[in-house]
């Protein structure tokens, strides 16, 4: 063999042993196959894609029944990598749109952002939201607006219409929108000991919802309203609010249902003190909002109007009282004034925490004009009948 054959040999030999050395190594570098974070919801098959070694122990399982953060550890030899298994429960994110799912907007008027609201039955109110779409009210036409919100490893999006009708084919209220104003619910086998006039019977109560969604109600949300009293839009001649005051063990647990059921908006006006947090997060309703009413205002104390501590407290002291129940809510889109009592410290204190619109007990409808800071309210009574609630439409 020639000196040149020899080297040749020699050298494809040295190639074929680094390939080799290169290869071997490669297989005993531990490494993972796929993502190191792995997000699955709840009762979905896992199925571990594992490392590059099979022989590789796994130490740590996954539960999938069992909504939570799980670590695989994966050992060869003197070597170990993580993986990070997140397993999320969608139904534990409950997302709701303020005001109706499709919104009506006058061509030519501006287009205002109702929002959308989250909670999380396990912490309480989510804020962490992405808003999209866009909406050209010179245009006729439907527009879609896209919600997205996140909580760590859980994702959930909720979507409204909004549709932009031609000015010559909007029907717009006239005189003044209800804001209906209701209190506690009962059901025949769950009566109260002493009933008045803030009682209403379930069945009552389901027979007005069913005929709002018959003769299709338009429900504004609160920075409509406030829009509407500003002058700036056209609300729909068939528009109305339902408010409930007190978050009302009643409401809670027979109002609420018949809310979902009949897919109509409403808004809980809720006492942060008087257990709000738990009531947030054990009611959560795609059709119930939650605003305030106070965190620790609902009580005597007052020497104005019904008595209430309002009227007793200082504008610095009611804001203080606002910011912790607007931070428990997640909203500045509504307070109901306590007991109706209402101060000039009050309002000042409701335009500088920036709250959308705040209510009294006052009987009346909202009109353009009106202060946003005493919108009045439409009582309803317990004990009326079906033809008693249309007339106050």
């Amino acid at each position: 063999m020639t000196r040149k054959k020899v080297f040749a040999a020699v050298a494809a030999a040295v190639i074929i042993i680094v390939a080799a050395v290169l290869i071997l190594g490669q297989g005993r570098t531990l490494c993972l196959v796929g993502d190191e974070d792995i997000v699955i919801n709840i009762n979905e098959v896992f199925e571990d894609p594992g490392t590059n070694i099979r022989s590789a122990e796994v130490q740590g399982s996954v539960d999938t029944s069992s909504a939570g953060d799980y670590a695989l550890k994966y050992v060869y030899k003197d070597q170990t990598v993580t993986r990070r298994v997140h397993v999320v429960d969608p139904d534990s994110l409950v997302l709701g749109l303020k005001g109706s799912a499709e919104t009506m907007v006058k061509q030519g008027e501006p287009y205002i952002e109702s929002g959308a609201y989250a909670i999380d039955r396990n912490t309480g109110v989510v804020t962490d939201c992405k808003t999209e779409g866009d909406v050209d009210t010179s245009t006729p036409g439907n527009y879609k607006i896209t919600y997205t919100f996140t909580k760590g490893y859980l994702t959930r999006t909720i979507s409204r219409n909004v549709r932009v009708v031609k000015g010559d084919e909007f029907r717009a209220d006239e005189d003044g929108i209800p804001v209906l104003m209701y209190h506690y619910v009962y059901t025949e086998t769950d009566k109260p000991e002493v009933l008045n006039g803030n009682y209403i019977l379930d069945s009552n109560l389901e027979a007005q919802l069913e005929y709002l969604k018959n003769n299709n109600y338009y429900f504004p949300s609160f920075k409509e309203l406030r829009a509407y009293a500003d002058g700036k839009i056209s609300l729909p001649e068939k528009s109305v609010i339902l408010t409930f005051d007190d978050g009302q063990a009643g409401f809670l647990t027979y109002g609420v249902p018949l809310l979902n059921k009949y897919e109509i908006p409403a808004t809980s006006f809720l006492i942060g003190v008087k257990d709000g947090e738990n009531k947030i997060r054990k009611y959560a309703n795609p059709f119930v909002g939650f605003e305030s009413h106070s965190y620790d205002m609902h009580h005597g104390g007052g020497n104005i109007g019904h008595g209430g501590v309002i009227s007793a407290l200082g504008k610095d002291e009611i804001k203080n009282d606002l910011e912790k129940e607007i931070m428990l809510v997640g909203s500045r889109d509504a307070f109901a004034y306590p007991y109706g009592d209402i101060t000039e410290e009050g309002k000042e204190a409701v335009s500088e925490c920036g709250i959308e619109c705040a209510f009294s007990t006052c009987y009346g409808k909202v009109m353009v004009g009106d202060d946003f800071r005493a919108f009045d309210r439409v009582r309803v009574q317990g004990g009326s009948s079906l033809e008693a609630f249309i007339s106050i439409l």
